[in-house]
């Protein structure tokens, strides 16, 4: 069985090569996805597809582009919707790469100072060029 992230990869590649302007609906409809309770939403046998997509909708009403709700029914009538957090982070990726930029990001057990950051990401540009874009955040179980 293939896994998620070569399942999202036809679709990544569609709307990088045929369009642009797709980054910040796709981290929008992502984050709607990763929540537990939409996950499990997804997951559940009970629900329909349709009705699936049909509540995912209405969750983002208004906040995303008509070509976005257009891609989600497709998403959606192939029953894939699961894939969309891979879908994001793959067009991410690809408009990086695109853009000669790299993506690091920093974890730490506790919330980093404003002072910290700002020294971890000069080294960082020093050591891997300018066009880096730091990502921090906090993991406790380190």
């Amino acid at each position: 069985m293939a896994n998620n992230e070569t399942l999202s990869r036809p679709y990544t590649l569609a709307l990088f090569e045929h369009s642009t302007g797709w980054l910040k609906d796709l981290e929008q409809i992502a984050s709607v996805i990763r929540e537990p309770k939409v996950t499990n939403f997804i997951d559940s046998p009970k629900t329909s597809y349709q009705e699936k997509v049909k509540q995912i909708l209405s969750l983002l009403e208004g906040e995303v582009e008509k070509k976005s709700i257009n891609f989600l029914k497709v998403i959606g009538e192939s029953k894939r919707l699961f894939l969309l957090p891979y879908i994001a982070k793959q067009y991410k990726a690809l408009i990086e790469k695109s853009e000669d930029k790299k993506t690091v990001e920093i974890l730490s057990s506790f919330e980093l100072s404003v002072e910290q950051l700002e020294k971890l990401t000069t080294a960082l540009k020093n050591h891997f060029g300018k066009n880096l874009i730091i990502e921090s955040g906090v993991d406790e179980s380190l």
